[in-house]
């Protein structure tokens, strides 16, 4: 088995909360087989702000339900959104 990139898009539950609190509110709470690579904020309206979070997961059945299921479990966070999910290769030298 392989590892997988998921790039998801974390919407906070108010304007409010910045993302830098959303982003150690969701480390907080993952599985010790998880790991943030890259986290980005993108501004959406109103003075809300989303981050754009890439994890590295194991590429296994169920494994991002998980994923989704630990992001969902902080009460910082309001909508997950799947953008794109990918292979993780290393390149050998």
């Amino acid at each position: 088995m392989g590892r997988v990139l998921v790039r998801l898009r974390v919407l906070p539950k108010d304007a409010d909360i910045g993302p830098d609190k959303v982003s150690e509110s969701i480390q907080k709470r993952l599985p010790s087989n998880i790991e943030v690579k890259k986290v980005i904020e993108e501004p959406i309206a109103f003075g809300l702000t989303a981050s754009i979070i890439d994890f590295l997961i194991e590429e296994r059945e169920g494994e991002i339900d998980r994923l989704e299921e630990a992001i969902q479990s902080s009460d910082l966070v309001s909508q997950i959104e799947v953008i794109g999910v990918s292979k993780f290769s290393t390149s050998l030298r």
